[in-house]
């Protein structure tokens, strides 16, 4: 079912510009390490949770997606949608949602304090070409071309004047010993699953590359060596194109 975007409730991307000039800012996305975080060392600062990442932290300022399949997840349901069959027994999260206007336009009347977003492009598969100028963070838009969220909400960071970024839960790949793709699969995590569409519980590895995902970050580096952001990887990831360094010592480095 399709449903109409409320304008008064549809916020514009250029309404953060600068908004957190300086600060650190925390991407949570939904890696096996995400398990680890203690997210009382991050309350104080700029949370931006992405996808099922919300489920960890559902405090954090901001939520960004470019997969209208959310609606089909608990998370989404739990602590997103306020539609009438939303679970009304669960705190709501009062955050900020960022949204890729292409996949939610019109879709989005029971999801209060949204802002749509367009996209720039990286890769076409249709004819295997790159588009690396798309990949280049900017301050005005559109947003980057991304592989997953997780590259929309660093320069959705970046456009809001966050410095350094910190990226949590980007694994890029899986559990080295459990195999698993996601933070809520471990024990003590709430799980989370899909009501619609393919089942999780079959296959949750389906569409995973762990290859794409190191090109695609590969390549953001690169683009982006010269770009006035300190981007840093507190995930435990396979990818070696930012600095690695924990939340403590980040928040060492950062905090004054």
């Amino acid at each position: 079912m399709n449903f109409l975007c409320p304008r008064s409730n549809n916020l514009k991307l250029s309404d953060f510009r600068n908004k957190h000039q300086g600060e650190i800012a925390f991407i949570l996305g939904a890696g096996p390490s995400l398990r680890h975080l203690d997210v009382d060392l991050i309350k104080d600062h700029v949370t931006v949770s992405i996808n099922s990442g919300i489920a960890k932290y559902i405090k954090s300022d901001y939520f960004v997606s470019d997969d209208f399949e959310i609606t089909n997840w608990s998370y989404f349901s739990d602590y997103l949608s306020n539609a009438p069959k939303a679970n009304s027994n669960i705190e709501k999260s009062k955050c900020v949602k960022f949204l890729y206007d292409k996949k939610f336009e019109h879709k989005c009347s029971n999801i209060d304090n949204h802002v749509l977003y367009p996209h720039t492009w990286f890769y076409s598969p249709e004819d295997n070409t790159y588009n690396l100028p798309g990949l280049k963070l900017n301050t005005e838009g559109p947003i980057v071309g991304a592989k997953n969220s997780s590259g929309s909400a660093v320069h959705i960071a970046y456009l809001m004047g966050c410095n350094p970024i910190v990226l949590l839960g980007n694994d890029c790949m899986l559990d080295r010993d459990t195999g698993f793709r996601y933070y809520f699969q471990f024990p003590g995590e709430k799980k989370q699953f899909k009501f619609l569409g393919r089942s999780f519980e079959s296959n949750p590895n389906k569409g995973f590359n762990e290859k794409s995902f190191k090109e695609y970050w590969n390549y953001f580096a690169q683009v982006n060596k010269e770009t006035d952001v300190n981007i840093i990887d507190a995930s435990d990831s396979s990818l070696d194109c930012f600095p690695k360094m924990t939340v403590e010592e980040v928040l060492k480095k950062y905090k004054s």
